[in-house]
């Protein structure tokens, strides 16, 4: 039988960055910031008893988080499902979770407002049979995982769906569909439907609009002569690079005579991207330091709005959590750094991410600031600082439109959307027009 290794609560518990230092040396840390340690070691271990299983699950999610090797969960499933009807409906909902990526089957339960979102999306990752539900009365992410789990033929019941994301998932669940979608309201979808279908001229028209929509759809081209027009003429930053990227994944070489031309482009990323075809070395520009400017905490305001074309949504800085990171924030909002800045990535029930000045996801302010890891976990509404590596991180944010529990601890967490509600709108391609205090 294996050894059960559990810590009572200690006299001081230790803070979010104590717990992660630990984690990483491989000592006890705690899996949530609840009053029982679970070991953290080399050693797998049970739950001592029901109660126990939320922390188990998290130990999982923060293994994932660091990218260390997956444990075998085979012996956490058997007790978990041995013990199902005595757990409560949020470790329920968590199992699933983790069960949905890791291809876990779950037993099965009655249908409540508590878990129908975690059902959906457990039969839309492990294409399980869905629950019995009226899809009309369904949240746009609820039908969302439900055009995810049932059949193409179904999913041409959502064609005309309200949600951009609903519809989106129709082209992907049934490529056919995109026939009837090319006059689609949301331009992200009209691309997608025009990628599905092949109509290169639907996505030259719509390679002159701007923002990540214009160069998504211009990549989407594949026409050698048109990318190589947009590389060497275009003004844009990220149609050059987007167009270079699509090039060299059709097969096309630098030329000879334009390869000193590419390498000293103005926008860094172009000269990267082509050195490291050409196997040159190539020298990022060194990141600067945090302005001298950027407000004391005290002057950080406790909730901003972020105003988009999508709607607003008023947010709460969590200052005790990442004071360096919410300090920051605050000065790119308050000098307009956000004003005009699209969301370049949107991937519904998952994140939308925002941030990048050249819309593309490779820009930042011009220097990073450190991670903060703490605690807060990863649910809708959270909002977390992106980043390419720990220490990294830089203007890029994104808000959780699911919980995603094995980014917890990873990525810092600064803010939360306070309500929810409209989320789903936003789409790749909307627009922040400002952030501002609740009082500016």
């Amino acid at each position: 039988m294996i050894c059960i290794a559990l810590f009572a609560l200690l006299a001081t518990v230790p803070t979010p960055q104590e717990a992660l230092d630990a984690m990483l040396d491989g000592n006890p840390f705690p899996s949530s910031q609840e009053p029982v340690l679970i070991e953290y070691g080399d050693s797998f271990v049970l739950p001592e008893s029901p109660d126990l299983v939320k922390n188990a699950i998290l130990r999982q999610f923060h293994r994932m988080a660091f990218q260390l090797s997956q444990e075998p969960v085979n012996q956490l499933a058997e007790y978990i499902n041995e013990n199902w009807d005595i757990l409560d409906t949020e470790t329920r909902n968590l199992w699933r979770e983790f069960s949905g990526r890791t291809g876990l089957t779950v037993p099965a339960e009655e249908v409540s407002e508590d878990n129908l979102t975690s059902l959906l999306r457990y039969s839309s990752e492990s294409d399980s049979s869905i629950p019995s539900v009226n899809r009309a009365e369904l949240s746009d992410l609820q039908r969302l995982y439900c055009v995810n789990a049932i059949s193409p033929d179904e999913a041409m019941e959502f064609i005309n769906d309200p949600s951009w994301a609903v519809r989106n998932a129709v082209i992907q669940k049934n490529p056919s569909a995109a026939f009837e979608m090319l006059d689609d309201p949301s331009p992200y979808v009209r691309m997608n439907a025009a990628l599905a279908t092949g109509r290169a001229d639907l996505l030259m028209n719509m390679a002159s609009t701007a923002g990540p929509i214009g160069h998504m759809s211009l990549a989407g081209v594949g026409q050698v002569p048109i990318l190589e027009d947009s590389l060497y003429r275009s003004s844009n930053p990220a149609v050059r690079v987007s167009a270079l990227m699509t090039l060299l994944q059709l097969g096309w070489r630098v030329p000879s005579d334009r390869l000193d031309y590419l390498l000293t482009d103005e926008y860094a990323m172009v000269g990267a991207v082509t050195a490291d075809a050409t196997g040159r070395s190539f020298a990022m520009p060194m990141e600067g330091s945090v302005p001298n400017d950027v407000p004391a905490l005290g002057d950080v305001p406790d909730q901003v709005v972020l105003v988009t074309d999508a709607g607003e949504f008023i947010m709460t800085l969590l200052k005790e959590n990442a004071s360096v990171t919410c300090r920051s924030f605050w000065y790119l909002a308050e000098t307009g750094f956000y004003d005009g800045i699209y969301f370049h990535r949107v991937i519904p029930g998952f994140v939308a991410q925002a941030g990048c000045p050249e819309g593309n996801g490779y820009g930042g302010p011009g220097y990073t600031i450190p991670a903060e890891n703490n605690t807060v976990a990863y649910h809708r509404g959270v909002v977390g600082m992106a980043d390419s590596g720990m220490d990294t991180g830089g203007s890029q944010f994104f808000i959780m439109l699911d919980s995603q529990r094995r980014l917890d601890c990873r990525y810092t967490v600064f803010a939360a959307v306070n309500d929810t509600e409209g989320l789903d709108d936003i789409e790749v391609g909307t627009r922040i027009l400002e952030i501002h205090r609740i009082n500016p």
